[in-house]
């Protein structure tokens, strides 16, 4: 009986961390320069902490491979503003190149 109790807690942790968002968060983070893309992204970290539910490993890699493609309306209320800024950064950074 303890081993099926530690499955279910080790599957709610990993349900807990958010991982297709911790993903965004850390390839955001590799793009920003600034102080202000640096406040955008802690209140990024506050909102995956917060936030109940992950987004989908498709949306995910959508939004990693093909920003200019990604539909914001498919996103929670709360993340879409980040997804955007996410978009902005992989502009800004095309540019530059």
């Amino acid at each position: 009986m303890a081993s099926s109790s530690k499955t279910t807690m080790a599957k709610n942790l990993i349900k807990k961390k958010k991982l297709n968002l911790l993903k965004i968060y850390s390839e955001m983070n590799k793009l920003t320069v600034d102080a202000v893309d640096k406040e955008v992204l802690k209140r990024f970290k506050i909102i995956i902490d917060t936030c109940e539910e992950d987004i989908t490993k498709v949306n995910m890699r959508l939004v990693l491979k093909d920003p200019k493609n990604v539909n914001i309306h498919v996103f929670h209320e709360s993340v879409q503003p980040y997804i955007k800024h996410f978009i902005f950064l992989m502009k800004r950074n095309q540019k530059k190149k």
